[in-house]
């Protein structure tokens, strides 16, 4: 019985067209690379908690190869699968975002206030990582399903309600950082879908006012991210004890970096967030200018490639999906590294793929799969059109 699935398993995926490997490969280099440095980053963590010199590295390598499995999974099943479950998809994903605010006994606390985490049977996720994909899924299919609607003015409006109203219970966390990529990934598909411009008024209407709440209603800690960035160095031995550090870690490694497992700025100075919102201040002090500019173009040749990808699918629902992940992939890597040489606020945004953390590994990795799958149709129709073309010269 075993055998004869396992049969069917292979026949089909040998049936099917082959995936974009250059995705793939560069996907697991990354998370390669992140297994490299979250073992070096986190040396001084397994000290400081006593919990043995691999438990981060072993844990963040369990949850990379549990994503590179979940991939190869994700990359077999026909992406239109989830535009037929897009409306379950997003209400699970609002459910989660709930239970992260309000079911209290489930509840993870971060740093003592952000309600961003659920904890079950042991193992605690973050919902909001949940929610980036689904976000990416609903969006994609309610486009494509409502276009017609594109020089609607007043359903348009409804429908960006619709999508971008959920996005505030990830602000009330409050987790201001996932809030913004996810409205920056949102309004570029918004651009990619056909929506006018005329839509944009009230959109950016509604985002100078959630600017101006946050001002005046922001918690301190966000107003102190604020103040961090524009005085660092008035702040030093207080809330820009961080930037200041990491600041130290990228003119440390200078050209070709201080060697890998050589940081000197990861004990303690860059404090629990070593290997994980300021992971990237590590890569620059080990492996330099070099190093890291190395690293920041693998990170935007993934970018280019899913694009790449978007720009052949021959249908609004793949290329809007590609888009959406490209999209979330890019903005969420480079406000990290941002963070990191203080060109942008704190924000406590990981790094996709690198920093600690099992819920965004296994989410990126499923939306990649999601990638590779759309990339064997992409190459299928290419296939389509060269034997068309084939029969046509005959």
């Amino acid at each position: 019985m075993v055998k004869k699935i396992l049969r069917k398993i292979t026949s089909y995926v040998g049936s099917l067209p082959t995936f974009n490997y250059y995705i793939m490969s560069l996907t697991i280099l990354i998370s390669f690379i992140g297994v490299m440095v979250i073992f070096s980053a986190s040396s001084n963590l397994t000290i400081k908690y006593n919990t043995g010199p691999f438990h981060y590295v072993l844990r963040h390598a369990m949850f990379s190869v549990g994503g590179v499995i979940l991939m190869l999974v994700a990359s077999i099943i026909d992406f239109r699968f989830y535009k037929r479950w897009y409306a379950w998809i997003y209400i699970l994903a609002l459910f989660l975002l709930g239970a992260a605010l309000w079911a209290g006994p489930f509840r993870v606390f971060y740093n003592g206030y952000a309600k961003r985490g659920i904890r079950l049977i042991g193992f605690s996720f973050m919902p909001s990582d949940v929610y980036k994909i689904a976000s990416i899924i609903f969006l994609a299919s309610f486009l494509t399903k409502r276009a017609r609607y594109a020089g609607e003015f007043f359903r348009g409006f409804i429908i960006t309600l619709i999508v971008l109203s959920p996005s505030i219970m990830i602000f009330m966390q409050p987790d201001l950082s996932t809030f913004l990529v996810v409205v920056i990934t949102l309004g570029i598909m918004y651009l990619v879908g056909g929506f006018q411009k005329k839509f944009w008024l009230p959109v950016i209407g509604l985002m100078i006012l959630g600017v101006l709440v946050f001002y005046f209603f922001g918690k301190g800690y966000q107003m102190n991210r604020i103040r961090a960035y524009l005085d660092p160095e008035k702040y030093a031995q207080s809330i820009s004890w961080h930037i200041i550090h990491s600041l130290y870690a990228v003119s440390r490694g200078g050209l070709f970096g201080v060697g890998y497992g050589k940081s000197v700025l990861k004990y303690g100075y860059l404090a629990d967030e070593v290997n994980s919102d300021m992971i990237f201040a590590v890569i620059a002090e080990e492996f330099g200018f070099v190093g890291s500019l190395a690293f920041i173009l693998l990170v935007f040749a993934l970018f280019i490639l899913i694009i790449r990808e978007a720009m052949k699918a021959k249908d609004l629902y793949p290329k809007l999906v590609l888009v959406g992940i490209g999209t979330l992939y890019f903005f969420q890597s480079f406000i990290n590294i941002g963070v990191a040489i203080n060109a942008i606020p704190n924000t406590g945004i990981t790094l996709p793929f690198v920093s600690y953390g099992g819920t965004s590994v296994l989410i990126y990795f499923v939306m990649m799969g999601i990638v590779l799958n759309i990339s064997r149709y992409n190459n299928m129709n290419k296939i389509e059109k060269k034997v068309s073309f084939n029969k046509k010269t005959r």
